[in-house]
């Protein structure tokens, strides 16, 4: 099997449309899932406090949800060394509200992370196990934005260094069961808009019409 790796560059992305299929708001509930896999601890393009936006959707005035991961150090105080976090946000950016984990990462290990937004909260699990939410109820109102969905960056700030595949979006917020079901590599079909397994050496969307449009990325076994 064929998987795509990112070099942690400006050219190496996958890109895809914008759709409302892609938003929180358009029923409320929302699920996205991927494996990732950071071939590196300490990315050669980050942000802010040392981050980099590896799966999202946003770009100014534009923002929606995103999945980060940081560096080993960072200058947040206390510090976040490789915390993997999903955020939802005001259409604007101004806030956000996150869920995430952070433990010891090893170069090369692959890690399933499932982000959601249900209505009320964010949730995050880690290879089929939840692991953290936060309420944003009151603070985050999703509206639907123009910008794309991006793989591997998300406004081009800052770039992912490792692979990413098995990109699946829900348009409802799955069970505990069901995240362990996918974890499994069983996927439940119901509200499932857009799947990118990112085995085949192109970026088809499997079960709608959101094909991706791979830019750069270096495909290996």
């Amino acid at each position: 099997m064929s998987i795509l790796q990112f070099d942690g560059t400006k050219n190496d992305y996958i890109e895809i449309s914008d759709s409302v299929d892609f938003s929180v708001v358009t029923t409320g509930s929302f699920t996205v899932s991927a494996w990732m896999r950071p071939d590196v601890l300490t990315f050669p393009i980050s942000e802010s406090t040392g981050y980099v936006h590896w799966l999202g959707k946003g770009e100014t005035g534009q923002q929606e949800w995103t999945f980060r991961m940081y560096n080993q150090t960072t200058t947040d105080v206390p510090p976040r060394p490789n915390r993997i976090s999903f955020y939802v946000f005001n259409l604007d950016g101004h806030k956000g509200v996150g869920s995430y984990f952070q433990g010891p990462v090893a170069v090369g290990e692959w890690i399933h992370v499932v982000g959601m937004a249900d209505g009320k909260e964010t949730s995050i699990y880690k290879n089929g196990i939840f692991q953290q939410s936060q309420s944003y109820t009151g603070i985050i109102t999703p509206v639907h934005g123009s910008a794309p969905v991006r793989i591997a960056t998300r406004d081009f700030n800052s770039f992912f260094f490792g692979a990413i595949q098995g990109v699946r979006v829900w348009n409802r917020a799955l069970a505990a069961a069901e995240v362990q079901l996918v974890y499994a590599n069983t996927i439940p079909q119901d509200g499932l808009v857009a799947e990118y397994r990112l085995e085949q050496g192109i970026a088809p969307d499997s079960v709608g019409f959101h094909d991706g449009q791979i830019v750069g990325g270096t495909w290996t076994t």
